[in-house]
């Protein structure tokens, strides 16, 4: 989700021509609020789980990249694992269109049991995929848009899937206040894993998320949120989390963020944080 953060304030920005000193200086003045709305807002897909309804602006390239540590602990068994650089690349392709490329990065996980261990670590799978733009918030009809992806099995053995597993949400948002914003996703995703018998099967499970955009300042943003998977056909119970942070915009088109949750039920991790940096290359 794009962490409600209002846009800073007024820059001023030389006029392009300039007949004379004097209406140059007063092309400045009337110029600066223009060229303030000009500068589109910066809106990022991290640090939460919820994706933002809205895309990137055409022509432009956003880098997301972060680290996230997770730990689990289920029956005296503890897993931890790192993952970095996290990385989602979005291009605008046009006004309401954005194609999307992600990618794990690299996976390190360490399990104990006792006296025992066991350490993997290698490159996880990458993520092709798109935005679609349907609409724009009207009263209390929310923002809305669709988000269609498929992970690309190019990971290393302990770390890819082999199969590519679709999935979609659509992601709805609403503005409740100069500082206040609600995003949710509804969705659906599918995961290949190696059932009993040794073989691969592709499973489903839906997914729900719901996140509260605070602005405390005109660049620092907050979050909190409830996120969740609910097993389609893949076995198991559901999995509630909760978790917060904060987003803090270094420029107009530089981001950095700090994220932490919790899980809420036995089937979730028990605790994550994770840091993160956002960037657009506008056109």
């Amino acid at each position: 989700m794009g962490v409600f953060t209002p846009q800073p304030g007024v820059r001023l920005c030389a006029p392009r021509e300039s007949a004379r000193r004097s209406a140059a200086a007063l092309a400045l003045v009337l110029a600066a609020p223009v060229a303030a709305q000009d500068v589109p807002e910066l809106i990022t897909d991290r640090p939460d789980q919820t994706e933002s309804a809205a895309v990137v602006p055409k022509g432009s390239v956003q880098l997301e990249v972060g680290w996230t540590f997770t730990r689990d602990d289920d029956d005296g068994v503890r897993v931890e694992i790192h993952e970095v650089p996290g990385t989602l690349v979005r291009i605008g392709l046009a006004e309401r269109f954005e194609l999307r490329v992600g990618w794990t990065g690299y996976v390190s996980t360490e399990a104990r049991f006792r006296n025992f261990d066991a350490d993997a670590d290698g490159a996880g799978d990458a993520e092709l995929g798109a935005k679609v733009y349907f609409k724009e918030e009207r009263g209390a009809a929310p923002e809305i848009a669709l988000l269609l992806g498929t992970s690309v099995p190019v990971g290393d053995d302990d770390f890819t899937s082999d199969r590519y597993d679709p999935s979609f949400r659509l992601s709805f948002a609403h503005t409740l206040s100069d500082r206040l914003s609600l995003g949710y996703n509804l969705g659906m995703e599918w995961e290949t894993g190696i059932a009993d018998a040794g073989r691969r099967s592709t499973l489903s499970s839906y997914l729900y998320t719901v996140a509260l955009g605070i602005g405390v300042s005109d660049r620092v943003g907050a979050f909190l949120e409830l996120y969740g998977d609910v097993p389609g056909s893949a076995p198991g119970s559901t999995a509630h989390s909760f978790d917060g942070g904060f987003t803090f915009l270094v420029r107009d088109h530089l981001q950095v963020d700090l994220a932490g949750g919790v899980g809420l039920s036995d089937a979730a991790d028990d605790w994550f944080v994770g840091v993160g940096l956002s960037v657009r290359w506008p056109r």
